[in-house]
């Protein structure tokens, strides 16, 4: 069983933090270069970190595409290639792991996410809803090596923990 788009979607969000964080705002990133198989109890995922663009900003939780313009957003890129990345130049980011249990509606499983150079264990709780599975990761970037945005100074950051959403029709 194979997930990936357009039946499927990879999202990330990330969240301000410092002290002019109220000038910032909570971004959802999008990742449209993944696949996720499914074999047995065993599950890889593959995704292209060159393929990343930013939706638009979070307003309480909720997605404004409109939010920022076009010029916004390819800065925001360029901070994340150049700043956030500067040490990894991640083309593929790999994932392997195996289905510990899956009762029909919840899945659990484990396994090891590879964002280049560095490699760590993880463990993540999908859910099935009417033939769709979701999956949110929580993901301290730093486990990776990974320093997250900062301004000079830290008056605006981000936080080091992320939110990575799958989600897509499963078979």
């Amino acid at each position: 069983m194979i997930l990936k788009p357009p039946q499927a979607s990879c999202r990330i969000r990330v969240f301000k933090a410092g002290l002019l964080a109220a000038m910032g705002h909570d971004l959802e990133l999008e990742l449209p270069g993944f696949q996720l198989s499914l074999d047995g109890d065993r599950i890889e995922g593959r995704f292209d970190a060159r393929t990343l663009t930013v939706r638009g900003v979070l307003r309480d939780g909720t997605l404004d595409p409109g939010a920022l313009s076009d010029k916004d957003k390819r800065e925001i890129l360029e901070h994340i290639r150049k700043g956030v990345f500067k040490a990894h130049r991640p083309g593929e980011i790999r994932f392997e792991g195996q289905l510990d249990d899956d009762d029909g509606e919840q899945i659990e499983g484990h396994g090891s996410l590879h964002i280049p150079p560095r490699q760590a264990p993880i463990s993540f709780q999908a859910r099935r809803i009417q033939g769709r599975i979701e999956a949110t990761l929580r993901l301290d970037q730093t486990r990776w090596g990974i320093e997250p945005f900062k301004a000079p100074l830290g008056v605006l950051k981000i936080q080091p923990e992320i939110e990575v959403r799958i989600e897509g029709a499963w078979g």
